[in-house]
């Protein structure tokens, strides 16, 4: 059996579409699983025991078609579900296709899903679980179910040498930082940023901070370093980078937790059981995507919780986080 996946893109979106993978394979234990999407998006999906091959669109939808319907798949699930990866779906030959009820899709697939609005576990959340809906034709029922990260022995070697670069390792209390969300509106304020690695820094001395930021918010990063304290300064691993994503979960997964804001850093540490201490923007729902395979050693905070029908950051002070986060730390950095 030949069974094919399409998320198109976004890395939190392809990483947490990766939990329906065990599930379909232990259906179907001898079924080789494809999974479609854009080529920038596929490093997450490096070492995934459960897929047998990788498949990127190409530049035209008539070829990306033409790869498809070549490979005669039997069953396509398309958790994009837009018109795009709809008509693929409906004309790769398959005999078996499922994707998201849209009134604009529905008659691409032969098994159109429904979306719940209800949560069956808060541990997973709809995120997660809007994608396990699409295993119910098939009948795989609902299970907690949660995305992993691979990482290869090499990966994590070159990680160590990565931290030995600037004197560090692992025994080294390390912090890892989502200093800023992929978009201005899901980052927390910078000056309000400032203050919480002043805090950080002063509650644990010795904890050394690795600030992660994507090479266009360089000039960002040295305006939030205006912005802290000099003794900040000294916790702060300032020209601390890595090279892509691999490199920066191998580095994660030798830090003591992750802190910062919501988004494909704090996906990727979750996903590798690192202890994560997730700031939400007010757009992003806690139902959606606050969801923890350790729900004991995570916490998610939202401008909601302090502020009711708040839809400003502005509004989400660091004294509201301040209590949550203390507690974060002490459980963290043991």
């Amino acid at each position: 059996m030949k069974i094919l996946i399409i998320q198109k893109k976004f890395m939190g979106d392809v990483l947490v579409t990766s939990t329906i993978l065990p599930l379909l394979k232990n259906k179907y234990p001898d079924a080789e699983i494809s999974f479609l999407l854009e080529e920038k998006y596929a490093q997450i999906l490096i070492g995934n025991p459960y897929i047998h091959q990788v498949i990127f669109f190409r530049d035209s939808l008539m070829d990306t078609l033409s790869e498809i319907k070549a490979q005669k798949f039997d069953l396509v699930i398309d958790l994009y579900s837009k018109l795009e990866t709809a008509a693929i779906t409906f004309f790769s030959g398959a005999g078996t296709r499922i994707g998201f009820f849209k009134k604009y899709t529905r008659f691409f697939y032969n098994h159109p899903v429904k979306r719940d609005n209800q949560v069956k576990s808060k541990n997973t959340t709809l995120g997660i679980e809007h994608r396990l809906l699409l295993l119910e034709p098939l009948g795989i029922p609902f299970q907690e179910t949660f995305p992993k990260v691979y990482l290869t022995d090499e990966e994590v070697r070159n990680a160590h040498e990565v931290l030995a670069k600037y004197g560090l390792s692992e025994n080294n209390p390390l912090i890892m930082i989502s200093t800023f969300g992929s978009s201005e509106e899901k980052t927390y304020p910078i000056e309000y940023m400032a203050e919480l690695l002043n805090y950080i820094a002063s509650y644990k001395p010795s904890a050394k901070i690795l600030c992660n930021y994507l090479p266009s918010q360089k000039n960002l990063f040295e305006k939030l370093l205006n912005l802290i304290a000099d003794e900040t300064k000294r916790s702060i691993v300032v020209d601390f980078d890595t090279k892509n994503l691999r490199e920066f979960a191998a580095v994660t997964a030798l830090c003591k937790c992750l802190i910062g804001n919501e988004g494909g850093a704090t996906n990727v540490s979750k996903a590798l059981g690192i202890p994560t201490f997730t700031i939400f923007s007010p757009q992003i729902k806690l139902s959606d995507w606050a969801w923890s395979s350790r729900p004991e050693a995570d916490c998610f905070l939202h401008v909601a919780d302090f502020v009711k029908d708040s839809i400003s950051y502005s509004d989400f002070k660091p004294s509201f986080l301040k209590d949550e986060l203390e507690r974060f730390l002490d459980k963290s950095l043991v």
